[in-house]
């Protein structure tokens, strides 16, 4: 009874302890659910018209493009300039991809599997098909016998093999991923083309057109460069530049954020005694290489390059080995020799007289221990009189025209066997080798005259930057940001201490590296992700990146004191133009030597400037001279005019009329042409626009 008593007398603090712990079960529940609520609200790539994009989607197509490059290169990787690259495309492709389908829908376009069909099979074949290189043949030309290859293997199950299916499947992803691409192109070049028909050309602009484009014209001038007149000489307000901003305001206008970011780079080079590091290992790899039986094992154990047993053509060297090679005797060593940041010895071990290259034909097949060969079977076909490429086709391979021509350095990589079996066997000959349960056919077609061949042994060592002299610099940079880590003292420091700083400059959320620093996207996302007067040292394998925060510009309309100084030169160029006009016409100049004398200029010619022209020999854009050309008085003196570059005095002194006949046809489809060509990048800068696009990248990636 006394225990009984106990717990009844303990039962509030039980219930309270159960209380507790059932709240904080409830809490943990709400956090965790909450947590993953926020953060699938806070996941997004970019928006469009209040379309999200997470980042697990968009990451999705960034791989899929990877993979897509991948397959049409035939590498294994992808280095990351292209990897920042395809982030940029994927994402341009899949905002135009939404605003697309969105437009689509409200104008009834639409792309059907019958026009994908026809894209693939019909007379018109999609570009993109044309263009990639898995359809082309030897000619680099389009192969349309591959493209179907290609589609009956991806759509064929019975009878692969797991590894042929594996295969099958991976290939069918990517033809998916092109079926997507086809789609989207043919739905654009749709829109495209109903916005184009929807700009007219009327008759008056099509006969301007020609009229413009009919003459071109010699013509002499004198310039007085704005450059050369002091900004001093004229006064231009800050009222006057701030109206200019007002009037110009939607012209300044960003749909992105920016930043300014000061920064220098410091290559990572190898120092004075990783040279002499080098040095001593290049001469111990020469004493080897003087005594040494077998000079592939210390090509191996020095060398950067590896060793090639193969005889080299001796007019295929550069000039210092072909001299070398026509004078040496075997046995001979040439260096150490230093040029750039390398050493370099080679030694000669021999010489013969031998084609320098054969023409092969090649035919790939399985080849089973215990099994009749396959590969015997096919050269006794090929013996009884078949044409060898027509064999090498029925199996789904090609060589081309009657083979490749190929040297033996060319077949180096391809091992031993297939190098000695080419060169070794006689002009119409067959043979074949099995390597990996693979045999291969060859037939070489023909062989190139006799010539001078030797075998050098090439020991090439780069001198590279050591870790004690990465961590030296490291460490020295790593001081410039403890002690100099602060807007206030960053750009001082680092001009004192002589680093190449680039000061404010100008990044957005979308570009892909920081300025000319390939590889250094991390750098501007940092940047979005600080804030103002953050500094950080980058890392990269061949630099360093230094880099400060200093100032951040909100989407919207760029700030006056950013474009101020912009505006206040072109206003300087106004008030310096008007000043001297108004001084030439006041003494009623006659000639261009007279505007030559009192403008302190000389006169100049520049010929054949038409309508269109969009930059001249030594004047670069003039648009003075382009009106001119075409509607200027022949022989007469025009000026003072304000010009692009300066002010000017203008003489036409020849016109020719191009002997061509109007053709209303052609000139309307030609301003069409131009027409749509411009309407295609403009509607959708217009839309993303209109729409409203949020890029968050910059967070993530």
């Amino acid at each position: 009874m006394a225990t009984l008593q106990k717990l009844r007398n303990k039962a509030g603090l039980l219930i309270g302890a159960l209380g507790l712990a059932l709240l904080a079960f409830i809490l943990t529940d709400l956090f965790t659910s909450g947590n993953a609520w926020v953060n699938k609200f806070r996941d997004k790539a970019f928006t469009v018209n209040g379309e999200t994009v997470d980042t697990k989607t968009y990451q999705g197509r960034v791989s899929e493009w990877e993979d897509f490059q991948k397959f049409i290169s035939g590498s294994s990787s992808v280095d990351e300039n292209t990897m920042t690259q395809i982030r940029e495309r994927v994402y341009q492709q899949m905002v135009k991809e939404i605003i697309l389908d969105k437009q689509a829908a409200k104008l009834g376009l639409a792309v059907s599997k019958e026009e994908l069909n026809d894209m693939v099979h019909g007379e018109n074949i999609s570009p993109i098909l044309t263009q990639l290189p898995i359809f082309l043949d030897e000619n680099r030309q389009f192969s349309r016998q591959r493209l179907d290859q290609f589609l009956t293997f991806i759509n064929t199950d019975k009878g692969l093999k797991d590894q042929e299916k594996a295969y099958a499947q991976m290939y069918k992803a990517q033809w998916l991923f092109i079926e997507r691409m086809m789609k989207y192109q043919r739905l654009e070049e749709k829109y495209n083309s109903l916005l184009a028909g929807a700009v007219l050309v009327n008759p008056i602009e099509t006969k301007q057109n020609f009229e413009d484009s009919k003459y071109t014209a010699d013509i002499s001038y004198v310039l007085q460069r704005y450059t050369s007149i002091p900004d001093n000489s004229v006064n231009v307000s800050d009222d006057e530049v701030k109206k200019l901003y007002e009037t110009r305001k939607n012209n300044f206008k960003t749909y992105v954020d920016m930043a300014k970011v000061s920064y220098f780079v410091k290559d990572v080079t190898p120092s004075q005694e990783d040279y002499q590091a080098v040095e001593k290992s290049i001469n111990e790899a020469h004493n080897k290489l003087a005594t040494a039986s077998n000079a592939a094992n210390v090509v191996t154990e020095y060398s950067s390059t590896p060793f090639q047993d193969v005889f080299l053509s001796v007019n295929s060297l550069n000039g210092e080995e072909k001299t070398f090679a026509q004078t040496a005797a075997i046995g001979d060593i040439k260096g150490p020799i230093k040029s750039s940041d390398a050493y370099r010895l080679y030694k000669l071990l021999e010489k013969t007289v031998a084609p320098d290259s054969v023409k092969v034909q090649l035919i790939g097949v399985p080849e089973t221990a215990g099994k009749a060969s396959k590969a015997d079977s096919i050269i006794n076909v090929i013996k009884g009189g078949k044409d060898f490429e027509a064999v090498a086709k029925e199996l789904g391979q090609s060589n081309g025209k009657g083979g490749q021509w190929v040297t033996e350095a060319m077949l180096a990589n391809a091992g031993p066997e297939l190098q000695k079996a080419c060169f070794n066997t006689a002009k119409g000959e067959i043979t074949k080798i099995v390597k990996n349960g693979q045999a291969q056919i060859i037939k070489i077609e023909d062989r190139t005259a006799p010539v001078s061949k030797v075998k050098i042994a090439f020991i090439e060592m780069p001198v590279i930057a050591s870790d004690k002299t990465q961590n030296n610099l490291d460490n020295e940079l790593n001081k410039f940001v403890t002690d100099f880590g602060t807007p206030e003292k960053f750009a001082k420091a680092a001009q004192e201490k002589g680093y190449n700083l680039i000061p404010d400059f100008m990044i957005s959320t979308s570009d892909p590296a920081l300025g000319q620093v390939q590889g250094s996207r991390q750098v501007v996302s940092w940047a979005f992700n600080e804030k103002v007067g953050a500094v950080k040292k980058f890392d990269f394998s061949d630099k360093r990146v230094i880099a400060l925060v200093t100032k951040k510009i909100e989407a919207g309309y760029v700030p006056y004191a950013e474009v101020s100084q912009i505006l206040k030169a072109e206003l300087l160029k106004d008030k310096k133009a008007e000043k001297v006009i108004t001084a030439l016409k006041a003494k009623n100049l006659k000639s261009l030597n007279e505007y030559a004398a009192n403008m302190s200029s000389k006169v100049d010619t520049v010929r054949f400037v038409n309508f269109a022209a969009n930059s001249l020999a030594g004047l670069g854009h003039e648009s003075a001279l382009n009106i001119y050309s075409a509607h200027g008085q022949l022989n007469a003196v025009s000026g003072p005019i304000k010009g692009d570059n300066g002010v000017l005095a203008i003489q036409v002194t020849s016109r020719t009329n191009l002997p061509k006949q109007f053709n209303a046809k052609e000139m309307e489809l030609s301003i069409k042409q131009n027409n749509a060509y411009r309407i295609m990048y403009q509607s959708f800068e217009v839309l993303k626009n209109k729409l409203g696009l949020k890029d968050n990248r910059y967070k993530f990636f």
